[in-house]
């Protein structure tokens, strides 16, 4: 039974930590006796108005223990309703609790709270205490209160846990390092700040640049980051529309290269224009990205053929305006690139005097080019011209700048033609006593190479010989000039470096099988690519003589090699009818062109742009990537179509 008096005089001495009375034993064994447990016969014990003053004073003291525990002064109860677990109202329903329990680590326990009597006008909604009054719970609330206690107790454990683990650290580990202690993730306020996507300041610094600041730094974009910041805002799409922009990402982006020691110039003939001030930077750079694009794939390459040579075409040269060409037939041909029409024939009076050269027996003209659909498009008939110094064999070898054509031919001599009087014959090259294989020659030098295995070095101002190099014990049938070193191949399975100045062989590189066809040099001297009759493409560091590495490129004798020291490709043609194009950097294979020639390769080169070769079936093989580009055009110099200007100047038409 519960004894009011007794009670209400042991009131002021309640402990809120353990729920007990001064001088009561806690023994589980003993039932603890509720005053609000109701008796059989649905009455409360002790509902005397004593009673009623023991309870609200013991509810007064709650609230102000709890109070001044608390580390924030409590909210005026008259001035807020219950909203959420953390409000005032919460606080005091947790303060009319008369059990609060301790764990058996000390700390409180799990919340439990008694609710007001039943009676038959109680509320049916919380009201807050009043004054002397406590707060006044209905009996089917409390679900919040308890959801807040249990996600309190559940963070005291976790806390708990937490110090019992960096106890056991720190008593296993030197407590004067952080080494075995595992720290939880900080749950500091600004850790939680950032982690709920704190607000970021966004400055607009291009708007608040001077304009020349601004393309300067957009400058630095390549094309796709370009398109991206010219969605930025209206500002930015204007700026990144300056040409200045465009030009400067190109010209960073787009002239570097492989082996050459130097980046592209602007308008040297390698697919970076000159710089105009009509130019279109953002079109050149868009038609510049779909030209890489389609040389990566390798499917999208045009193909067409130019007819007109009557024998298989030896060797062949190339730019961005003209072709030409010499063959067994005698004759060197100049064609036009854009209209792929035949502008010149140049060969001895009995083979360009000769109707049969300009027109079948039909009437219609020779010179046309084909299309793999055997299409006929831009016939064409060129003029025929005879000097008389002329070749009277097979021109098996040729080269040309801007101002002289070199010609080598089975007659076992060279000629050297002026380019800009309408390739009119300048002086004739004759020591060699036997086939002029391959030449090549820079500002200073014509080297020559013959089948009968030496290699002649002629001085390019007066055509007088300097020296004659002896060497080989084959045919050498190829040599390429860089600076004052040469690099020559022969049958004799050898490569060798010389050189120019003193006549001497620097170093010889071994390791082919069989005979050599052909070698080349790259633009800086670094590298060195050879191949022959083992099929096999090797590529030499020159420095060291080291076999850099070896390629099984091809089913039969590989004919022509020739390295882009741009783009780092390499180009080969071989007897198997292949066209293949390699990366210099790792030896793999990029692309294939089986059988577009009908017989043997003879020679196939490229540029940035397009694949030219030869073969014995006497035809002109170019593989366009370029064709059908917008704006392809926009990528070539601004040197002029010198081809039809020059031979209207020479008086030939």
């Amino acid at each position: 039974m519960f004894h009011g008096t007794s009670t209400s005089s042991n009131a002021s001495s309640y402990s809120h930590d353990t729920g007990m009375e001064p001088g009561e034993h806690q023994d589980s064994t003993k039932a603890t006796t509720n005053p609000f447990k109701r008796s059989r016969h649905g009455s409360i014990p002790g509902d005397s108005f004593k009673g009623r003053i023991r309870r609200a004073s013991l509810s007064l003291k709650g609230i102000v223990r709890r109070e001044r525990r608390g580390s924030a002064p409590a909210a005026d109860i008259n001035e807020m309703r219950p909203t959420t677990s953390h409000s005032t109202w919460h606080k005091l329903r947790q303060a009319a609790s008369f059990r609060h329990q301790r764990t058996s680590y000390g700390t409180p326990g799990n919340l439990e709270t008694i609710y007001s009597p039943l009676q038959a006008d109680f509320p049916s909604l919380p009201v807050p205490g009043n004054g002397l009054e406590p707060p006044i719970i209905p009996w089917h609330t409390g679900a919040a209160a308890k959801a807040a206690a249990a996600l309190q107790n559940e963070s005291l454990s976790y806390a708990r846990q937490y110090q019992e683990l960096v106890s056991l650290a720190e008593s296993q580990n030197d407590r004067e390092s952080g080494i075995g202690i595992t720290f939880t993730v900080s749950t500091s306020p600004i850790d939680e700040t950032v982690g709920k996507g704190a607000p970021i300041i966004r400055k607009d610094f291009i708007a608040q640049l001077p304009s020349e600041l601004a393309v300067q730094i957009l400058s630095h974009l390549d094309a796709a980051q370009l398109a991206t910041a010219s969605r930025v805002s209206r500002l930015w799409y204007d700026i990144v529309q300056d040409q200045h922009v465009w030009r400067q990402s190109f010209l960073r982006e787009k002239t570097h290269t492989y082996a050459t020691g130097h980046s592209v110039q602007p308008g040297a003939g390698f697919g970076v224009p000159s710089i105009r001030p009509q130019n279109d930077w953002r079109k050149i750079y868009k038609a510049r990205e779909e030209l890489d694009k389609r040389w990566k794939i390798g499917k999208q390459a045009r193909a067409v053929f130019l007819n007109g040579h009557m024998d298989s075409v030896y060797c062949q040269q190339f730019d961005e305006n003209k072709i030409i060409t010499g063959s067994r037939d005698k004759t060197i041909r100049i064609w036009d690139m854009h209209t792929l029409q035949c502008r010149l024939i140049i060969g001895p009076p009995e083979v360009v005097n000769d109707t049969s050269i300009l027109f079948d027996p039909t009437g219609h003209p020779t010179h046309y080019a084909l299309f793999p659909d055997d299409r006929r498009v831009n016939p064409s008939v060129p003029v025929t011209v005879s000097f008389p110094t002329h070749h009277s064999a097979s021109i098996l070898c040729l080269q040309y700048d801007d101002e002289i054509l070199v010609t080598g031919s089975s007659d076992s001599s060279c000629i050297i033609y002026s380019v800009r009087s309408g390739y009119r014959p300048i002086r004739r090259l004759r020591f060699h006593t036997a086939a002029v294989l391959d030449l090549a020659f820079d500002d200073k030098h014509i080297v020559t190479c013959s089948k009968d295995c030496s290699i002649c070095v002629w001085d390019r101002a007066t055509g007088a010989l300097i020296k004659q190099l002896n060497g080989h014990t084959g045919p050498v049938n190829a040599v390429q000039l860089r600076g004052n070193t040469l690099v020559s191949c022969s049958g004799d399975f050898t490569v060798k470096l010389w050189n120019i100045d003193s006549g001497k062989v620097i170093r010889e590189l071994t390791g082919h099988t069989k005979g050599l066809a052909c070698s080349q040099f790259s633009e800086d001297g670094r590298y060195v690519a050879s191949a022959g009759s083992d099929k096999v493409i090797r590529i030499w560091d020159a420095n060291t003589g080291e076999c850099l590495r070896t390629i099984q490129a091809h089913e039969s004798l590989v004919r022509s090699l020739h390295i882009d020291s741009v783009s780092g490709r390499l180009i080969s043609g071989s007897y198997d009818t292949d066209i293949k194009v390699f990366d210099m950097e790792t030896g793999q294979q990029q692309l294939d062109f089986p059988g577009w020639h009908a017989s043997w390769v003879l020679s196939a080169k490229c540029d940035y742009r397009r694949i030219v070769s030869t073969g014995q079936d006497a035809k002109i093989l170019i593989m366009d990537f370029g064709a059908d580009v917008p704006d392809i055009g926009m990528l070539e110099s601004a040197r002029k179509h010198e081809v039809a200007c020059d031979i209207r100047n020479a008086g030939f038409i």
